[in-house]
C-alpha cells in the first residue's frame, strides 16, 4: 500500500471543545443539536461525499468539492497522515470506523482518532457513535436496509442511538427509510451511499430527500 509521500500528524483537542458538556442533560441535548446543525451545514455544502477506500486516493478527495471526505480504509498509522491531509485542505475527516484496521470500535479507539483531527465517525455500532459524542465528535449510523424487517430495525435504532445523521446502503433505497423518518425525525438528514455509477442517480437521490451521497468512484467527485 503506497505510503502518502508527506507525514504531518495533528495534535488536538476534542474537534469541538472539551467534551464536558456533551455529559450533561440540558446541556448536553444543547451540545448535540448545535452538532446536529452544523454537520447538516456541511451536508447540505456536499451533495457528493469523496469516499476513500485506498490511501493513495486521498489528496484527489480532498481537492473534491464540498466540506466533508469520509475514510474507509487505514490503521493507527495511515489515518492520521490522512486526517492531516483533509484538514489542510480545509474539509471535514470522517472515519468509518468500522472499517480501519488495527483499532477496537471503543472509547479508546474514538478518543485516538479525535487526537489526530478526525471531525466525525461513521458505525453502524452504537458504542463507537455515544463514545464519539464525549468528544463531540460528529456521529453517523450506517444502515444497510434489505427488506422490510431490516428497516423497522433501523427505525428503532435511530430513535435509540440519538446521532446526528444516518447513512443508508444500498444508495437506491434511502428514500424508502426517508418517508418513514419524515413522519417522526424530519429533522435528522439522511445519506445514501453505495452502488452509484452516474451523476443522474445521485441528482434523483437527491431529489427524493437525500442530503449527501457519498461515493468511493473518484470518477464521480467533483474537482
Amino acid at each position: 500500500m503506497a505510503r502518502l509521500a508527506r507525514k504531518h500528524v495533528i495534535e488536538t483537542e476534542a474537534p469541538h471543545g472539551n467534551g464536558a458538556s456533551a455529559n450533561g442533560s440540558n446541556g448536553g441535548l444543547e451540545s448535540r443539536a448545535r452538532l446536529t446543525q452544523a454537520l447538516r451545514l456541511l451536508l447540505e455544502e456536499s451533495p457528493i461525499i469523496p469516499s476513500v477506500r485506498w490511501p493513495e486516493y486521498v489528496t484527489q478527495a480532498a481537492r473534491a468539492r464540498g466540506k466533508i471526505v469520509y475514510l474507509l480504509c487505514g490503521d493507527p498509522e495511515t489515518v492520521p497522515e490522512m486526517s492531516a491531509v483533509i484538514n489542510d485542505a480545509g474539509k471535514t475527516p470522517i472515519v468509518n470506523v468500522d472499517l480501519i484496521q488495527g483499532l477496537s470500535r471503543d472509547g479508546a479507539a474514538v478518543a485516538y482518532l479525535a487526537h489526530y483531527g478526525v471531525r466525525g465517525i461513521i458505525s453502524t455500532h452504537p458504542e463507537p457513535l455515544r463514545a464519539a459524542r464525549t468528544f463531540e465528535m460528529y456521529t453517523i449510523e450506517r444502515t444497510f436496509l434489505l427488506d422490510s424487517a431490516a428497516l423497522e430495525t433501523a427505525l428503532r435504532s435511530i430513535d435509540r442511538v440519538q446521532q446526528d445523521a444516518v447513512e443508508v446502503l444500498p444508495a437506491m433505497v434511502a428514500p424508502h427509510l426517508i418517508r418513514q423518518l419524515w413522519k417522526t425525525r424530519p429533522d435528522i438528514p439522511v445519506i445514501a451511499g453505495g452502488l452509484i455509477n452516474t451523476f443522474r442517480e445521485i441528482e434523483d437521490l437527491r431529489a427524493q430527500g437525500v442530503i449527501s451521497v457519498s461515493v468511493s468512484n473518484a470518477a464521480l467527485w467533483l474537482p
